[in-house]
């Protein structure tokens, strides 16, 4: 699937943004009532995967709700589910999401991934912090195991509940200098963190900020 945020479509967008995001992956329709949303995964999720508990798809419905709402407020575009059984352990189900968020930021440094990559880095903080080449320029990658905290518990109950999860992100800084484009990646599965990445990988290939290729003249097509 390829999506493209055109100018205007976000604020103060000068280029067009476009990724292709691959099949297996569910988006999640933002406009759609956080209840109906929850509603309809306890009802899909353990006829989607036979052996899934409701303890389990309680625990699944709660963590996506408190991931959507903490995303929403980073300015994300797109989410996309990950929700299948494990490469690695096929008897287990894999969970994981990704994420495309696009903020505004003030780039005025020559070399403004690096000013950022400063700014994440903190002594004593597990990060891994690097830089990768893609058709859409360089990008930097980021990955670290963060914890996640929930109010509930996997039943239900008023409990608060912290758990570690891995993540890996790619930025590109917008050609117009005053925005980022944030992929992210991130799952508490850490037998199938390769898959996760590669996914993340794949989708970090299809940026572009170039507008669309008008179509070709019938008479090149032709000749």
């Amino acid at each position: 699937m390829i999506t493209t945020l055109e100018p205007g479509a976000t604020p103060a967008a000068k280029v067009p943004f476009r990724f292709t995001v691959p099949e297996q992956l569910h988006e999640v329709d933002f406009a759609e009532p956080a209840d109906a949303r929850m509603r309809r995964a306890l009802e899909q999720w353990p006829a989607a995967l036979r052996g899934l508990t409701p303890q389990q798809a309680v625990h699944l419905a709660l963590t996506q709700e408190m991931s959507l709402a903490k995303l929403r407020e980073e300015g994300a575009v797109y989410v996309g589910q990950i929700f299948a059984r494990s490469d690695h352990d096929p008897a287990r189900v894999t969970t994981g999401q990704l994420a495309i968020m696009v903020k505004p930021a003030d780039l005025r440094a020559e070399q403004p991934l690096a000013a950022i990559a400063g700014g994440l880095t903190v002594r004593g903080e597990p990060r891994e912090i690097g830089y990768a080449d893609f058709p859409a320029g360089e990008g930097l990658v980021v990955g670290e195991e963060v914890t996640v905290s929930l109010p509930f518990t996997p039943l239900g109950r008023r409990t608060p509940v912290t758990h570690r999860m891995r993540q890996a992100q790619i930025v590109f800084a917008f050609p117009d200098k005053r925005r980022l484009a944030i992929l992210s990646v991130s799952t508490e599965d850490l037998a199938d963190w390769q898959a996760y990445l590669a996914i993340l990988n794949g989708v970090a290939k299809s940026v572009s900020f170039d507008p669309p290729a008008p179509p070709s003249s019938i008479t090149n097509q032709l000749g």
